[in-house]
């Protein structure tokens, strides 16, 4: 038969009643209110830090308390790292004692085994092991842990960037522990909260969601502030080279711009923790012009999930990208309203929104450069697809077994339309990009060979631009990048081709258009998002 105070959680919540440093609410009657409201409103039991508290609450209820004190040492939070501070909490009338169980190298108090075995034989009281794995739980119930915690998930290095609730974790503590498992961290509505019980956790705590005023504050503001017509959002593009930020009005305006290196090289984290610091310089720039965004879109490498704001695949050129949720992390660190959209996709929407495309409902984009991206809108409405790859225009065939693909296939548009291929064109055996900006500029001036590369390009383009005038009927395709920046003649040439190829081409002329969208294109799309997230995500 579990114990008493296991039975009083079962199936129900838990609230953390909790403050951080320096919060208005860090003070010990603060916390006895809050706590006073959460029992009130039916709490089954409680999460407190330090025994002050603990104590304090205590003389208000018989309610299952879990304990825990936060220690940090070197910068790093403990969770109850030493034997004393367990005691200090079943001193003060804890119930149950948690503690951080994970992996992580410790060296400043007791090895946690230890502390399990004497809270049971020196207090006797229940253990909760905080965890972030799997692999700890295993290694906690096997030292005697009574209960394990998902609390931890997210917040070590090797879980970081986990910044919703893991269910799939959850699902094998409970196949595989045999302990009650108490799901912890992440979880900010009732539904959640709900399912967390209907997959097997034996209880559910709650925090931030419930008890933190100016968290939850700070999502109404910006909610509200996103309905004002003045109201500028935050646009992020994150690209394998650099992750730009900046403000963008309701014209597409953009201001405040800052870019660093992505550091794609050395992983996810890397790359997460630029994006966080480009976010925050972004923000405090504008927070000295008196600036409050509604809200934050982000423009992405990769297959995008729009719905759930997760990258659901993602090339080498941002390593460890795939999986990753970037609406909660952004989210979770920023409190802003967040709409996350591939990099291509997000250069269509900013020309729907405030480029060429406002005029038309029914238009595919295209972008050349080191490789070919787009999009398609049909309806006013950009298409995604089932897994966010609708519009990969630059892997459709326009030679059978012709040249090799960085995708791996053969013949695709974009292994005869890059600035690879205009080099190829050139007979040039510089590096790509450079060599390829020294052909445009030749071009311009009317230098044969490089216009005769260009003229190889077209032809090409005209094929692929063909097959979408034959598939879809567009009103245009519009044209941009930096291939093409200046190079009207080009864009002459493809439409005339296209013309020629076309099925009833003299009597449906294709109409060819040429964006001057530049480089912030994708972060105007961004944002457009948040303006539009309504249209755009129906």
């Amino acid at each position: 038969m579990p114990p008493k105070a296991l039975l009083q959680i079962k199936d129900r919540l838990v609230v953390s009643c909790q403050a951080s440093p320096g919060d208005p609410l860090d003070d010990t009657d603060a916390i006895r209110r809050i706590a006073g409201a959460a029992i009130a409103a039916g709490a089954a039991g409680l999460r407190l830090n330090s025994s002050e508290h603990i104590a304090a609450v205590r003389r208000d209820t018989d309610l299952p308390i879990i304990g825990i004190k936060k220690q940090y040492f070197d910068g790093q939070l403990r969770i109850t790292p030493d034997f004393a501070a367990a005691a200090e909490l079943a001193t003060a009338g804890a119930d149950i004692i948690a503690l951080d169980c994970t992996h992580r190298p410790w060296t400043a108090g007791d090895p946690w085994q230890r502390i399990i075995e004497r809270i049971h034989r020196e207090l006797r009281l229940l253990v909760m092991a905080d965890i972030a794995t799997l692999g700890e739980a295993l290694a906690a119930a096997a030292a005697g842990a009574d209960i394990i915690g998902t609390t931890l998930n997210g917040y070590t290095e090797e879980t970081r960037g986990n910044d919703a609730f893991d269910w799939s974790l959850l699902k094998e503590l409970v196949r595989q522990t045999g302990r009650p498992i108490i799901a912890e961290g992440h979880i900010s509505t009732p539904e959640e909260a709900r399912r967390t019980l209907q997959s097997g956790a034996w209880s559910v705590v709650v925090g931030s969601a419930i008890t933190r005023p100016g968290s939850i504050t700070a999502r109404f503001v910006h909610a509200l502030a996103s309905r004002s017509l003045d109201t500028p959002a935050i646009g992020v593009d994150i690209g394998g080279t650099s992750v730009k930020a900046g403000w963008v009005d309701r014209k597409g305006n953009v201001s405040l711009v800052t870019r660093l290196p992505t550091k794609a090289g050395e992983g996810r984290d890397s790359i997460a923790a630029v994006t966080e610091q480009v976010i925050e310089t972004v923000l405090a720039a504008g927070g000295h012009a008196g600036l409050v965004p509604a809200g934050l879109g982000i423009a992405s490498g990769g297959a995008i999930n729009a719905r759930e704001g997760t990258v659901f695949a993602a090339t080498e050129n941002l390593p460890g990208w795939a999986g990753f949720n970037l609406r909660a992390f952004a989210e979770d660190r920023f409190h802003l309203s967040t709409y996350v959209a591939n990099d291509a996709h997000a250069a269509v929407l900013a020309e729907l929104r405030f480029g060429l495309g406002s005029s038309l409902s029914d238009f595919v984009a295209i972008t050349l450069g080191t490789g070919i991206g787009g999009g398609i809108v049909s309806g006013g409405k950009l298409l995604r697809g089932q897994h966010g790859f609708a519009g990969t225009l630059g892997h459709h065939t326009i030679r059978f077994d012709g040249r090799r693909c960085n995708c791996g296939r053969l013949g695709c548009l974009e292994a005869y339309v890059s600035t690879a291929a205009l080099v190829r064109e050139y007979g040039g055996q510089q590096d790509d990009a450079a060599m390829a900006l020294e052909i445009s500029r030749l071009a311009l001036a009317g230098d044969p060979r490089a216009l005769k590369a260009y003229s190889a390009l077209a032809a090409y383009l005209a094929e692929g631009v063909a097959n979408i005038f034959n598939i879809l009927d567009p009103q245009a395709v519009v044209l941009s990048g930096g291939l093409i920046e200046g190079q009207a003649q080009f864009v002459a040439e493809v439409e005339t081709r296209a013309a020629a190829l076309l099925h009833f081409g003299a009597k449906r002329k294709p109409r060819i258009l040429h964006s001057p969208a530049g480089q912030l294109a994708g972060l105007q799309g961004a944002a457009a998002l948040v303006f539009y997230a309504e249209e755009d995500l129906a």
